[in-house]
């Protein structure tokens, strides 16, 4: 049987994507720009904003984060809120500054802050679209519909496929084989831990494996198509399947393949095999991010943070703003890849201010210490339950030289979080396994012992095995998590069956245990990894329902949601929490409450009006996903309307 892909010294996860560090060099922003009118060589003039009255709804404007705090109406001018409070108030004040409004009637929608989403990848999440979209999420930024076996309501509803399988993975691929015999054929985000896997008593259970080289049918890329070359990132992006004809490619390059897989690095270097046809197709990447946006817009998003910034997608995304409006507001982490020129090309801090806020905001600087728990690289205390190639615990990104795995926090990891941390940034690290958190709650407590002060929003990225002492260290730090609860919700119950077995119960995405220590938390997406969806976090955080479930001798997944266990109930979060948690305090984590987040006075007009209250348990809390965005405004402006799309 074929490797399942672990045998590797680095880790790609949903920061690092494969395809966009092996192609973004080639990319050339200044041609692009060099092509636009000449009057769009200069920012986009951003529109005034209206001057509008808003009532007749559920208003919660959440500010300083109360939950509690509903009004009558809203009065926004050029941009800002300007108003807060009853009708007769807003009017008041609005006659104070002399206005000439129009009255907007809410019609007993609800109006919010807008969204937030803390954590995504917009540049990276783009650069793969053109592929063939291979994961378990049906996700309504797939850029071809008919790759999908719903109706067009029921894509939008980012709910797992009825059915994802080795057999659907081959029916997919065989309906969407290549014309002529040069073109290879490239598929994303394949997820084995979603597919259906063995659990051995008392052993080592098993995820499908993916590759060629071997007997069997299931999980052969041969039996599938021998004819063209096939290419399949996965999920977690720290592997690639291939089959025999795309073995030989690569393995001609000078690259080791192992039974129809390649590793990290050698991920990029097989990219760069792929014909230059289709890699200059990749680079098309500015439609992409056009209907990436309006995904964004569509679900009530206003601020985007982009987790890990490096400087040519920033270069694209300004260049896409000189003739594209700015439909949300991008906050980003810079990339920081540990070595010297990295850290010595970091600026003192300075913190971000409104006026860089209505353009582009560098907030923090991100690090990635260890790699995916689904996909096997997450880096623990304890093995795997299922076998996890030659690394059974995972894998940790900043070793000392010559050990791989280490026992005790790596000098090398410590002196690159003190370095990064005495440059002043807040820091977003990435650590999902329970050592790998450890470690990172280690090297922040050595450098904050060297006079780094702990006001600075510093995170912990998808924090995913927590304990009550990990909490408490990370209170005693001044840390806050970031969870990417789609792991509870999306693989909760390959976790707990397969993964992490009891460990998934106890330990996995504490988001109410962090609220009790009074730590304030974020939920994100990390999207590609899931899709954009802040009103999914929020139904996920509070019911912890586990959608991979499939019944015994059944390949479809469970339906319906009265029938899906629930992972760790004392861990849910009441409504009023997770809304808090994509709107107020993932702005906070951000760095961005002082303009938005919610809608105090002087804030920006940044909100979205839904077809209903997601605070109303008259609404199902199992369909907190499935709330309609009405209207998304950014700066007094609107920018989606579900009437207009």
């Amino acid at each position: 049987m074929g490797s399942n892909g672990n045998d590797h010294d680095y880790i790609q996860c949903g920061c690092h994507n494969p395809v966009w560090e092996a192609l973004k060099h080639s990319l050339d922003p200044a041609r692009y720009m060099a092509g636009l009118p000449r009057e769009a060589h200069g920012p986009l003039q951003e529109p005034d904003g209206a001057s509008i009255v808003f009532t007749n709804g559920t208003i919660y404007p959440l500010r300083e984060g109360n939950m509690d705090d509903r009004v009558e109406a809203l009065g926004i001018h050029a941009g800002d809120v300007v108003a807060v409070g009853t009708l007769a108030e807003v009017k008041a004040r609005m006659q104070d500054l002399k206005l000439t409004y129009t009255t907007q009637d809410l019609g007993g929608r609800t109006l919010l802050p807008g969204l937030v989403e803390p954590h995504a990848h917009i540049v990276q999440s783009c650069a793969m679209d053109g592929w063939l979209n291979l994961g378990a999420i049906v996700n309504d930024v797939d850029t071809d519909p008919d790759s999908q076996t719903f109706n067009h309501d029921e894509r939008q509803n980012q709910r797992l496929r009825p059915v994802y399988d080795w057999n659907w993975l081959k029916t997919t691929i065989q309906a969407r084989l290549p014309k002529d015999d040069s073109t290879w054929i490239l598929g994303h985000m394949v997820d084995p831990a979603l597919m259906p896997f063995k659990v051995v008593p008392g052993g080592q259970n098993q995820l499908i494996t993916l590759g060629c080289g071997f007997d069997e049918e299931v999980g052969n890329l041969d039996s599938i198509d021998k004819l063209h070359p096939m290419l399949l990132v996965s999920a977690s992006m720290h592997t690639a399947y291939l089959n025999s004809a795309a073995s030989e490619r690569v393995t001609q390059a000078g690259i080791t393949v192992t039974n129809g897989t390649v590793q990290e690095e050698d991920v990029l270097k097989a990219i760069l095999v792929i014909p230059l046809k289709q890699q200059l197709e990749m680079l098309n990447i500015f439609k992409r991010l056009e209907h990436y946006f309006a995904t964004a817009a569509q679900r009530g998003i206003t601020l985007l943070y982009d987790a890990m910034m490096d400087p040519i997608s920033k270069l694209l995304l300004d260049a896409y703003f000189l003739n594209h409006p700015r439909t949300l507001r991008i906050g980003y982490a810079a990339a920081c890849n540990g070595t010297p020129k990295s850290i010595s090309q970091l600026p003192a801090y300075q913190a971000a201010t409104r006026e860089q806020a209505k353009r582009m905001y560098q907030g923090s600087v991100k690090l990635v210490s260890d790699g995916s728990n689904q996909g096997l690289t997450g880096y623990q205390t304890t093995d795997y339950c299922c076998n996890a190639g030659t690394r059974p615990k995972g894998n940790f990104n900043f070793c000392d030289e010559g050990e791989q795995d280490p026992q005790d926090l790596p000098v090398a990891y410590q002196d690159l979080v003190q370095a990064v941390a005495a440059k002043g940034w807040p820091l977003m690290i990435h650590a999902n396994g329970d050592r790998a958190i450890d470690f990172t709650l280690q090297a922040y407590q050595k450098a904050f012992e060297q006079g780094v002060g702990l006001n600075k929003r510093h995170r912990i990225e998808h924090c995913s095995l927590l304990s009550e002492d990990r909490l408490k260290t990370m209170v005693k730090l001044g840390l806050s998590p970031s969870f990417l609860v789609g792991h509870v919700g999306y693989w909760g119950y390959a976790f707990q069956q397969a993964i992490f077995e009891n460990r998934a119960d106890t330990m996995l995405d504490l988001c109410q245990m962090a609220l009790g220590k009074d730590l304030r938390i974020s939920l994100h997406s990390d999207c590609t990894v899931t899709p954009l969806g802040p009103l999914r976090s929020m139904e996920q955080a509070v019911t912890r329902k586990m959608e991979g479930l499939r019944l015994p001798g059944q390949t479809a997944y469970v339906r319906d949601p009265q029938q899906l266990p629930v992972l760790n109930p004392e861990e849910c979060l009441t409504r009023k929490q997770a809304l808090k948690a994509i709107t107020y305090d993932a702005a906070w984590q951000c760095n961005a409450e002082a303009w938005t987040g919610s809608l105090a006075e002087r804030n920006f007009a940044d909100f979205v009006i839904l077809e209903q209250d997601p605070l109303d348990e008259n609404v199902p809390a199992t369909s907190l996903r499935d709330i309609k965005v009405h209207e998304t405004w950014k700066g007094g402006q609107r920018v989606y309307s579900s009437s207009a799309s």
